[in-house]
């Protein structure tokens, strides 16, 4: 299978043209073309990754974070030479996906941490650019249980969520829809990390936000979209999100 096929799957699947994003999604470095066998996930690109993905034969590596963004590379130095200089070195073609991966209904981090709260009668929130990337949704029995282990993971205490109780959720660095969240009815708002100011605005808004970490946040996409490239290309898939954590 080559790289094009996977790439039109990834950008079919995930809606990519219909996203204003700051994050240059689709492929970021190409390569010579070989077929492709072996396709790995993670979560940023970054050397470590790309060196994983050699170790498995991978010959595309795909991830959240990638290393093109806004205007593009100015400068292939310091970091982001090195990153090429693997990809390149090992001929390992990288694809990004950024806000798609966030958003998507039933791949996206999001998603996937509603359905792993067993939150029900979600709906999309949390608009940033020109997308909503988050959701809102009814916590249950089981998400106390659910919520524990989360923060148990995360090393931070846990807090109380009762069924019934509107729970939001945003991925990544998201700590400033935490007055959002408050406003649309939410007792507790869950995302990966939040800035100083955006922890004193939930504090001054009574919104009880739990911070479980970035990177733990946004494994969830990358774990679901390899999976599903997996059942529906056929092409053999590597999860690298437990081994770069």
């Amino acid at each position: 299978m080559n790289v094009e096929k996977i790439t039109n799957w990834l950008d079919a699947t995930l809606s990519v043209a219909s996203f204003d994003d700051v994050s240059n999604n689709g492929i970021q470095i190409s390569s010579s073309g070989k077929d492709v066998k072996t396709v790995a996930f993670a979560v940023d690109a970054s050397v470590r990754a790309v060196e994983a993905a050699a170790a498995f034969g991978a010959e595309m590596l795909v991830v959240h974070h990638g290393i093109s963004w806004g205007g593009g590379i100015k400068r292939i130095d310091g970091g982001i030479y090195r990153v090429i200089k693997a990809a390149m070195d090992a001929d390992i073609a990288l694809y990004a996906c950024h806000l798609p991966l966030d958003a998507h209904s039933t791949l996206g981090n999001n998603a996937r941490l509603v359905k792993n709260l067993s939150l029900t009668k979600s709906e999309e929130a949390f608009k940033y650019r020109s997308s909503k990337i988050g959701f809102v949704g009814k916590a249950t029995k089981r998400t106390q249980k659910a919520l524990d282990l989360l923060c148990a993971d995360a090393d931070i205490k846990s807090v109380k969520v009762a069924p019934g109780e509107l729970v939001g959720v945003c991925s990544g660095g998201a700590g400033d829809f935490a007055e959002e969240a408050k406003n649309l009815g939410c007792s507790l708002y869950i995302t990966g990390e939040a800035d100083w100011g955006s922890v004193i605005a939930a504090e001054n808004c009574s919104m009880k936000m739990l911070c479980l970490g970035h990177y733990a946040t946004e494994v969830w996409g990358v774990r679901a979209l390899s999976g599903a490239m997996a059942k529906s290309l056929r092409v053999k898939t590597v999860d690298l999100t437990e081994d770069l954590a």
